[in-house]
């Protein structure tokens, strides 16, 4: 067998791979499952790694997308899958097992398919799927709508952009918008659903940020200016959210889709390695581990970490871009790092040692919180280095 034909079939099998992870975990023991999902979802990342290393070529593998940055987004899927499958215990049921696998699969799917319409079609299988799964139980039938209601009026909406004009104002504010929609970006829609509807939506909106990097060519100057006043718009109002929440738990929730926002302005610029970076902080430490210590420092760009550096790549480009959005975009960062600050109720009460809820953790405790913490911090490291080392 060439090389050739090598590096075409481990895309492939990368591709195919987390289906074959829905499947075993769904004909896997109950008891066993889990660690099924574990082995599949790791085998999974070792494949999307190495398709990030070995480039699929030739003719066979026309209308598959080579961006380096795509590659490595995929990549991010493939980790937020991981740590998704450890940090959950065991599922019952077992088509709940399937969501996390199908979505990702799916998504990583979408992103390369050769026509973006046809990319957003597949998002919308993975959005069906998973809404499928969890209206099946008895009183669920209103959850199920709530996780889809979003992300369907979003994928129509970029549905909608790509019929209008190339590169027309009005398209770029369509496609924006769908997109915007898509990732369930604050406050242009309701907040994600926590627990079981993260397993669908974290690859759910990193999909919709690698299509946007996708989209940006066809939606012109307008689709550009729309996602990066959408992100500036969202870090200020988390920002500036009135400090209602009772428990530093509650108060980290509101940090969700911080690096979201940011990523939208970073491809809004064309930064798209800082794009990446603050993707990988929404795959590993945002769904169902926003209200961890660790996570809520991630997600709000904390020093040191993955989303920290992407937000200083993307503050960077903005200030070539519009030094006024820049000043704008950085109070934004600094006040909301302001106010994610751990205050005196998350320090341990000295001589009872009765400790509060707060941003005190910071090693996790867990094994899908320190994975998480490890690449977080690798990824904030080995991407810019590889960006100097022209990888990107």
């Amino acid at each position: 067998m060439r090389f050739e034909d090598f590096t075409v079939l481990l895309a492939a099998l990368a591709f195919v791979w987390p289906f074959l992870g829905a499947v075993g975990v769904c004909l896997a023991p109950t008891e066993r499952s889990r660690d099924v999902a574990l082995w599949m979802a790791g085998l999974g990342c070792a494949l999307a790694v190495a398709v990030f290393v070995f480039l699929a070529t030739g003719g066979v593998s026309a209308g598959w997308e080579d961006d380096p940055v795509q590659r490595a987004g995929r990549v991010m899927l493939a980790l937020g899958l991981w740590v998704t499958v450890l940090e959950h215990g065991i599922f019952r049921e077992r088509l709940l097992r399937s969501v996390p696998h199908v979505s990702t699969a799916l998504a990583g799917l979408g992103c390369v398919a050769s026509e973006a319409a046809i990319g957003l079609g597949i998002l919308f299988l993975a959005l069906a799927w998973g809404v499928f799964v969890f209206m099946r139980p008895a009183g669920q039938a209103l959850a199920g709508w709530q996780i889809g209601r979003t992300g369907a009026v979003g994928l129509l909406l970029a549905l909608a952009g790509l019929t209008l004009p190339a590169h027309g104002l009005t398209t770029g504010l369509v496609l924006a918008c769908g997109l915007v929609i898509m990732t369930g970006l604050t406050p242009f829609c309701a907040p994600a659903r926590e627990g079981q509807g993260a397993l669908l939506l974290v690859p759910f909106s990193g999909a919709a940020l690698l299509l946007a990097m996708r989209l940006r060519a066809y939606g012109g100057v307008g689709f550009d200016m729309a996602l990066v006043a959408a992100g500036l718009v969202s870090v200020w109002t988390t920002a500036c959210l009135p400090a209602t929440a009772r428990t530093a738990e509650d108060r980290a929730r509101v940090f969700r889709v911080f690096p979201v926002a940011l990523a939208l302005m970073a491809v809004g610029v064309g930064a798209d390695v800082a794009a990446l970076l603050l993707l990988c902080g929404w795959c590993v430490a945002g769904g169902s581990r926003v209200g961890q210590g660790w996570a809520a420092r991630a997600l709000a760009c904390f020093p040191p970490g993955a989303p920290f550096v992407g937000c200083l790549l993307m503050l960077s480009v903005l200030v070539d871009w519009s030094w006024e959005l820049a000043l704008l975009a950085v109070a934004g960062v600094l006040l909301g790092i302001a106010r994610a600050w751990p205050d005196a109720s998350a320090r341990t009460v000295f001589g009872t040692g009765e400790q509060t809820m707060g941003f005190r953790d910071l090693w996790p405790e867990d094994r899908a919180g320190r994975l998480a913490f490890v690449t977080l911090a690798g990824m904030g490291f080995l991407v810019p280095l590889a960006m100097m080392l022209g990888a990107f």
